[in-house]
């Protein structure tokens, strides 16, 4: 057996500015919940991962935190530099996730663009960070070098 074939991906990381609004923001938007939550540091970090089924999410709260870089607010100009770009979510029903967010008023919110593979939109949690809502449109990514749309640019 190989030994690379039950690896995964465990969580995806962010480093958020107030720990008690992302988890706000996380819960009563996406639906996830904590399920672990430990202050290290000398009380400088505190660190939570949120669960929702089986996935989670990890974010990193720290005293001082330098805020989102002004590349990475906007996903046009950010793909321009190295690094992670987004955390997307999934959905059988991107019209009645985008309709809920609308309601919401959550910020960034673009229109669903309509791609190759993909019916996906972007939106922002409270500091920034791009969220992306995908739905896989049909099987069979192979090979692909499909043109999709242009990146949203995230207001």
């Amino acid at each position: 057996m190989d030994a690379m074939t039950d690896v995964y991906l465990h969580h995806g990381a962010l480093s958020v500015s107030n720990t008690a609004r992302s988890i706000e923001f996380y819960e009563s938007v996406l639906g996830f919940s904590v399920d672990t939550r430990l202050v290290v540091q000398d009380g400088n970090l505190e660190i939570v991962h949120l669960k929702k089924g089986s996935s989670y999410l990890e974010l990193f709260c720290r005293r001082g935190v330098a805020p989102l870089p002004e590349h990475a607010a906007d996903h046009e100009r950010d793909l321009r530099v190295v690094g992670t770009k987004h955390v997307a979510f999934c959905t059988a029903n991107p019209a009645a996730v985008h309709a809920e967010l609308a309601r919401r008023a959550v910020a960034g919110l673009t229109p669903i663009f309509d791609g190759t593979y993909y019916k996906y939109f972007f939106f922002k949690d409270p500091d920034g960070i791009v969220l992306e809502i995908v739905s896989r449109k049909r099987e069979g990514l192979g090979n692909a070098a499909a043109n999709e749309a242009e990146p949203a640019k995230l207001e």
